[in-house]
């Protein structure tokens, strides 16, 4: 495989032998990854074809979009911050201070914070109805479906009244809003916007065009000749989910998944009642390209590993990049990252992950120091995280979607690890 962009300062040559080696491996069809270091690009690779069954396939370049699928979390939690930055929302803020339609359906969804949604401890992951590209659409008409969506009343706690949410003892409850988490901030951003934007025009307006980043959440239409195909491995993913272990190579650690991956992957494919297919199958639409038209501020976002290490970088550097200043006050970040105590097991990934009040996920890198990183993924293998001591910052996209949780996909975690390596050689 031949580099179609190879940009790669020489204290990081570690990274693009890490890039190579994944492809050599055949570990992608085609991908990208981006790294920053004190503001300024150290590596920026894309190899491989955008589609691999294509007739003739085309090179996976600079000018490839990817869908991020859950990475895109990562610009919500921008946008979110961007607003307590502004002073027009605080993560102590009830939703229903802005929205009072949820305090009236009989449940205690008015008790929900701002902190507990980005969380993912408001005890609403669900959608019980199938949302189509209408509804998705339709800001007023989906301000009223989930505002009638009763919550999980095992899946909440409220926060304790004198407000030191990150010592409770026992931890909250938790479970993954993995597409729900943006539909309810998306409507918290149009009643405290000014303008009354959803979050993706608040970000693409407020951020994205500022810092010229390519990503999108709704994905327009001119740019849809640009994005790479998806390819997922069936096949890998319905014998995880049977147990049907034959053929599958214990030293590939793409198919030895953790139990509680399994678990999940059980119950997401074979189990219509439970959490995690309630929670991600109910999106509707007879072309999927609809839904990637739609604005879906946790799980369709689109664009380039260089966006989402960007995003990054603005994070790490507490608001700023490439001379442009988007948070007015640096200490907003920080206040994003606080940290409960503890965290309980996440009832839809099956294991404790925690999440910041602004919505990052932190996560211990797999380099040998367990270096502290905060960003998140997206199902396939996507990466955004940054690194506040080191003021590194990543991303990494690929077509090639593998069956590990974002978190644990070897292909990102080792291209992280030789970015590390290589700022402590």
């Amino acid at each position: 495989m031949a580099l179609v962009v190879d940009t790669v300062d020489p204290a990081f040559t570690a990274v693009r032998d890490a890039f190579l080696e994944i492809h050599a491996r055949g570990w992608e069809a085609g991908s990208s990854f981006a790294a920053y270091h004190r503001g300024e690009l150290v590596a920026h690779l894309c190899g491989g074809v955008r589609d691999r069954d294509a007739a003739a396939p085309v090179a996976y370049d600079a000018a490839t979009l990817q869908l991020a699928s859950s990475s895109t979390k990562f610009a919500e939690s921008l946008a979110i911050a961007l607003l307590v930055d502004r002073g027009l929302l605080r993560y102590d803020d009830r939703l229903a201070d802005h929205w009072p339609e949820l305090a009236v359906a009989g449940d205690r969804k008015g008790l929900v914070t701002v902190r507990q949604l980005m969380m993912h401890r408001a005890g609403l992951p669900v959608v019980d109805r199938k949302l189509g590209p209408a509804e998705l659409r339709d800001p007023e008409r989906l301000s009223a479906i989930l505002a009638a969506q009763p919550q999980i009343a095992e899946l909440f706690a409220p926060e304790p009244p004198d407000g030191d949410w990150r010592r409770q003892d026992p931890p909250p409850p938790q479970a993954y809003h993995g597409i729900t988490r943006g539909l309810y901030a998306s409507q918290l951003v149009r009643r405290v916007d000014p303008q009354g934007r959803t979050l993706g025009r608040f970000f693409h307006d407020e951020i994205a065009v500022p810092l010229g980043l390519e990503f999108w959440i709704g994905l327009p239409e001119s740019e849809r000749p640009r994005l790479a195909a998806s390819h997922l491995d069936a096949e890998l993913m319905r014998k995880l989910a049977t147990g049907d272990t034959a053929g599958l190579d214990p030293d590939d650690p793409r198919q030895q998944p953790f139990d509680y991956e399994r678990a999940f992957l059980v119950e997401l494919l074979t189990d219509p009642a439970s959490l995690p297919h309630r929670s991600l199958t109910f999106l509707a639409a007879t072309d999927p390209w609809q839904l990637l038209a739609c604005e879906l501020p946790s799980s369709t976002g689109v664009g380039t590993a260089r966006a989402l290490a960007q995003m990054a970088a603005l994070a790490g550097a507490g608001g700023a990049l490439g001379g442009r200043q988007i948070f007015a006050h640096p200490e907003t970040l920080e206040q994003a990252l606080a940290c409960a105590d503890s965290y309980s097991v996440d009832a839809c990934m099956k294991t404790a992950v925690a999440f910041t009040q602004g919505g990052f996920g932190r996560l211990a890198a797999r380099d040998e120091a367990g270096t502290v990183t905060f960003g998140w993924g997206g199902a396939g293998g996507s990466m955004v995280r940054f690194v506040p001591g080191l003021d590194l910052a990543v991303g990494y996209v690929t077509n090639t979607l593998g069956a590990r949780m974002a978190m644990n996909d070897p292909r990102p975690n080792e291209l992280l690890t030789a970015a590390l390596t290589s700022l402590r050689a």
